[in-house]
């Protein structure tokens, strides 16, 4: 690896971005040349004499290579790609001098360059590096200053040596290109190649040296993740994170998961099933049980599948019958059990024609797929056949219920119900008449002829007559 070209090569700017297959980014590699030039009849004895002799020397070869690079262009940055001066002219370089013998001095010029072919500034022609730093060299452009005549003559052929590097967030591939780190990786500066994101961090970003933190209580699923959206709610274990519903989820038949912040659950291996909604360990996943049967909520036991539903020996839990239709009792062991059509509410399931029978007086069925009619509370009883509701149970004593229609001046008189028909009867107070129904003062046109109605104790009436008429209600004249 040649001295210095990775310091120098830290200098430069990326300006050609290339995109490939499967969201790969690759840019231009740089190049880095060195070239050495020696002199072997040099004095080196008297350079030591010379006051600031590197810096002199270093100006004077910056001298050489800005005078180059004014017809040729062979420093890397050159003006027309947009890039500074600085590095357009050379400035850029870095020169080191050697003593190598008693009169061999070599001194060493490491540069960005362009890639070949370079161009004539002027003229439009080509050449390469390599071609125009030699013909510069036979050219005396390695004596163009005082300071370099003092070292002699250089060597009439010119080492050279390049290579390519690539920036920080990226590796170098084909030799000269440098592949960016795609989104959800990171540049490893310590070994050098691009590794994943960690869980809870993430990268969107090509060639990038640093991950970004998930909002907080939120992670990745694991690593290497590429986008701010794809970090997920931190869901305890047993959870998981369902995207559609963007809410933490029991594992629930899926399995089980015994770590937080997860967005799947681990299937229990085949033949077992997780006794728990929530499950958190393969330890939770037990032994099916035999058709018709499943685990209790607990897991301790297998029971037998509710009316309803039903289970083969390769079904985890009971599956619910095809909407509409049931099973005709408890443990059925496959869809064909589901046979039997669902009563609606008011009927129950009659065993011995598999019909639908409307639940009798007094007695009612406020669910699908009942079995046996409920009866009505003590004193209580329905009007009606196939009641579905237990509001439908009526008092059967209508004048304690208040459910009569007598009179407010009346007396209601409970009756024993006539084939489920409600019965009472209203008899009017004492002091008034009516049929119960409607009842009004006994006095109101009682007394005839202008006479005056009482009452007695009992209600009962009674008339003072005027003079000259006589009778129950004076109705005769004297």
């Amino acid at each position: 690896m040649l001295p210095n070209l990775l310091l120098i090569a830290s200098c430069l700017t990326v300006v050609v971005v290339v995109v490939g297959e499967n969201n790969e980014v690759t840019v231009p590699a740089v190049r880095v040349v060195r070239l050495q030039v020696d002199y072997r009849n040099a004095s080196v004895s008297d350079l030591q004499k010379i006051h600031k002799w590197n810096a002199i020397m270093r100006n004077s070869v910056l001298a050489s290579l800005k005078f180059i690079n004014k017809h040729w262009l062979i420093c890397g940055g050159s003006p027309s790609d947009g890039s500074s001066t600085s590095n357009a002219d050379c400035g850029k370089a870095q020169v080191t001098g050697e003593i190598v013998g008693d009169k061999h001095y070599r001194i060493n010029v490491t540069l960005i360059a362009e890639r070949d072919p370079v161009k004539n500034a002027k003229v439009g022609a080509t050449s390469t590096v390599y071609a125009v730093a030699h013909i510069g060299l036979k050219g005396g452009i390695f004596q163009y200053t005082n300071a370099l005549k003092t070292l002699g003559k250089p060597e009439p052929k010119l080492a050279f040596d390049e290579a390519f590097f690539c920036y920080r967030g990226a590796t170098l591939v084909d030799t000269d290109k440098c592949r960016l780190c795609t989104p959800g990786t990171i540049y490893d500066e310590f070994d050098e190649k691009c590794i994943a994101c960690p869980r809870g961090e993430y990268q969107d970003e090509h060639g990038r040296t640093s991950c970004k933190a998930c909002p907080e209580s939120t992670t990745t699923v694991g690593t290497g993740t590429q986008k701010k959206e794809q970090c997920i709610h931190v869901c305890p274990p047993g959870y998981f994170y369902d995207t559609a519903s963007k809410m933490c989820e029991t594992c629930g038949l899926r399995g089980y998961q015994p770590s937080s912040g997860q967005d799947r659950c681990i299937l229990c291996p085949e033949g077992t099933v997780p006794i728990f909604q929530n499950s958190t360990s393969i330890a939770h996943c037990l032994d099916k049980c035999r058709a018709g049967m499943q685990r209790s909520s607990d897991g301790s036991t297998c029971e037998p599948c509710p009316i309803g539903s039903f289970k083969s020996a390769d079904d985890m839990v009971c599956m619910m019958c095809p909407t509409g239709r049931t099973t005709l009792s408890k443990a059925s062991k496959s869809l064909a059990a589901c046979h039997i059509k669902i009563c609606f509410p008011g009927t129950i399931l009659d065993h011995s024609t598999f019909k639908c029978e409307p639940c009798d007086f007094g007695t009612y069925m406020d669910e699908y797929d009942g079995r046996i009619c409920k009866t009505c509370p003590v004193s209580t009883t329905t009007y009606q056949q196939g009641a579905n509701s237990a509001k439908m149970c009526e008092w059967t004593n209508q004048c304690k219920a208040s459910t009569h229609n007598c009179h407010w001046l009346a007396a209601c008189i409970d009756l024993p119900d006539e084939n489920h028909k409600k019965m009472y009867s209203c008899k009017c107070k004492p002091g008034f008449v009516g049929n119960g129904f409607h009842c009004v003062d006994a006095c109101e046109g009682f007394c005839l002829n202008g006479g005056s109605c009482l009452k007695t104790g009992r209600g009962e009436t009674k008339c003072i007559c005027r003079n000259g008429f006589v009778g129950r209600r004076c109705q005769t004249e004297e």
